[in-house]
């Protein structure tokens, strides 16, 4: 009897702790204009303690893996922590320094190659959302998502202030000297990893961020660069958990993630404003927008920032603080533009210091997608609502190098030829109405 009840413990013990993690996938959640659906991972414990923060890990995965965010969703699950985390082998927590750490992991699934002001609206989104420490947001990505990570630490200061370390694995990107200025300005925590013989994405790309990063910064927190002497694109051995099991014995720690946790900014500071809401919805053909606050301190005002793109923002009024502790307020937006309408508030207090509140989306229609099905073989094929008409598809290789027009004709499911381009990846650009539109899509 003391058999059966032991066994019977030992199991309950165990879907205990396999309650408290969860994995959970998000379809059809829109986190930013190019993202509606991604992989969520919360750690043991994260509902115990209202005021714990966790660090977090958000990986943005590669070409390959681009899909709507529901049907699709699952294949961002190749790469990475989720990979891990899918197969049942991610540790419930990472001990570095003799103190215990666990991850909030984010996996998100990208329409097309998301810009930085994509993946910082995504980060607004995950802090609002879910219990950060953000003195301890960690950004990784595979291929064409190494690439954004380089993007978006590199486009300026601010963002790569965001950002504790990253981790760009065989990143996609063409080599960019503003780049290397801003991280080596910010002195961000580098960490890449490549096959020395990719045949995709050329390693000379990861020598020249961490190289020239190097050169500029002088200081101590150095980026460094694991290869690995196998040729081929796939890097799932660079995220795994045991990076000697590979091969590659010359890295003091065991893997990625422990090196992550060395590393954390101070951003952390209390806010002048706790808002306790934010809403936007449809009246009529405009935009009423509602907030409320409490324990208002040294607070000035908001100011209503709005954006075609939830990129670049233009500003639509501001509205004074009630001057109390707590308070209700709204504003119309009269003139919304037709399509995708993105609202944030930027709360002011009397120093001249900012906040900025998670964003919200308004529809008033339609606007134009193109979104590309990869991998592409003999034929490009691009979803889109746009009607073409002999419109130009130009397409560039990772160096910047033009290497072909195609003409595009019809709508729904467009295709251009793409047979003579060698195995690679590639940068599409087209023009339609006066609007330019770039893709990128993978050639097997």
């Amino acid at each position: 009897m003391k058999k059966h009840y032991t066994l019977l413990l030992g199991y309950l013990m165990a879907s205990l702790v396999s309650i408290a993690q969860s994995f959970t996938a998000k379809p059809g959640v829109t986190t930013c204009p190019v993202s509606n659906g991604y992989y969520e991972y919360l750690p043991q414990g994260y509902n115990n303690n209202p005021s714990e923060k966790f660090p977090l890990i958000v990986f943005i995965p590669g070409i390959g893996e681009l899909g709507n965010g529901t049907t699709n969703l699952s294949t961002v699950l190749r790469h990475g922590p989720a990979n891990l985390i899918n197969g049942g082998t991610w540790p419930t927590s990472f001990n570095v320094g003799g103190q215990d750490f666990k991850f909030i992991v984010i996996t998100p699934q990208f329409t097309t190659n998301p810009w930085c002001g994509h993946i910082n609206t995504m980060l607004d989104y995950i802090i609002a959302n879910y219990k950060v420490d953000i003195d301890r947001i960690y950004l990784s990505g595979f291929s064409l998502g190494g690439g954004a990570v380089w993007a978006y630490v590199g486009d300026n200061a601010t963002y790569s202030n965001r950002i504790a370390a990253i981790v760009p694995g065989a990143g996609a990107w063409s080599p960019n000297a503003t780049f290397c200025q801003n991280m080596a300005a910010t002195d961000l925590p580098v960490l890449a990893l490549h096959n020395n013989y990719d045949n995709v994405v050329p390693v000379s790309n990861t020598n020249y961020f961490v190289d020239n990063t190097n050169t500029v910064n002088g200081t101590p927190i150095a980026a460094k660069i694991i290869y690995y002497g196998i040729s081929g694109h796939d890097l799932t051995h660079g995220f795994s958990l045991n990076l000697n099991q590979y091969g590659y014995s010359g890295f003091a720690d065991q893997n990625v993630y422990n090196w992550m946790l060395k590393h954390k900014r101070n951003n952390a500071s209390p806010l002048p404003v706790n808002f306790t809401g934010f809403t936007a919805s449809k009246q009529s053909s405009r935009t009423l927008l509602k907030w409320s606050t409490a324990n208002e301190i040294n607070n000035q005002g908001f100011e209503i920032l709005r954006s075609q793109d939830a990129f670049n923002w233009q500003s639509l009024g501001f509205v004074n603080s009630s001057g109390t502790n707590s308070g209700n307020y709204s504003y119309v937006d009269v003139q919304p533009f037709t399509g995708k309408n993105y609202y944030k508030l930027k709360q002011v207090d009397f120093d001249g210091k900012a906040t900025f509140t998670a964003i919200k989306m308004i529809d008033f229609g339609k606007h134009g997608y193109i979104i590309p099905l990869n991998p592409a073989r003999n034929e490009l094929t691009l979803n889109t609502d746009i009607n073409f008409s002999n419109t130009k598809l130009k397409i560039y290789n990772l160096q910047g190098q033009f290497i072909k027009v195609s003409l595009l004709n019809g709508s729904g499911q467009v295709s251009a030829d793409v047979h003579e381009l060698p195995a690679g990846l590639y940068a599409g650009e087209i023009m339609e109405q006066d609007k330019k539109q770039v893709i990128r899509f993978i050639k097997q």
